[in-house]
């Protein structure tokens, strides 16, 4: 995963990264822009697109949303924490169902529809609060923001290098973007 500031209408898209020796690298660009529930939504969409071979197109997209959602909010745990069937639902439990799963009060709605848990009248009533409550369009500020994603493959291979010895603790450090001193706190006890 790869976190750039992308336009505010690109959540993220998946890319190959083409090696001269060995297989091709799939990578994930998220906006680093988006809240982290958006960014995990991206990522799982966007594995979706690389597991399954989705489709383009308006299809492929549903296919990969569907798929984000199963992948983060799956059916048992739902039907577990909120039931088989609601006529209601409080935005106060939305928000310790977003807490759960780290996922955007939005998306768990759709979930809990697709589940069929929700019907289509209190789907639309949920959505008409949201949007109610500016919830619907950028910077989409739900409550309970989830922290960021964080890429931390590369820290980890520049940890590995200096315990095998294949770069010197300076040139971890410089990679890091760190002083010496801190990379070496770091790795005898991370935080």
């Amino acid at each position: 995963m790869i976190p750039l500031k992308l336009v505010d209408s690109v959540s993220g898209l998946m890319c190959v990264a083409r090696r001269s020796k060995g297989g091709d690298v799939p990578i994930v660009i998220v906006n680093q822009e988006d809240t982290g529930e958006r960014q995990r939504f991206t990522l799982a969409h966007e594995l979706a697109h690389h597991v399954l071979q989705a489709p383009s197109g308006l299809k492929g997209e549903k296919l990969a949303h569907r798929f984000a959602g199963a992948f983060l909010m799956p059916a048992e745990i739902l039907w577990r924490e909120v039931g088989k069937h609601r006529e209601s639902l409080s935005i106060g439990e939305l928000l310790e169902l977003k807490a759960l799963f780290k996922a955007s009060i939005q998306a768990i709605t759709y979930r809990l529809k697709d589940l069929k848990i929700i019907g289509e009248p209190l789907f639309k009533r949920l959505f008409d609060e949201f949007v109610r409550r500016g919830w619907r369009k950028p910077p989409y500020a739900e409550p309970g923001a989830i922290e960021r994603e964080k890429p931390e493959r590369f820290t980890r291979l520049c940890y590995r290098a200096v315990s095998e010895g294949a770069v010197s603790e300076a040139k971890a450090a410089e990679l890091l973007g760190v002083s010496v001193r801190e990379l070496n706190r770091r790795l005898e006890s991370p935080a």
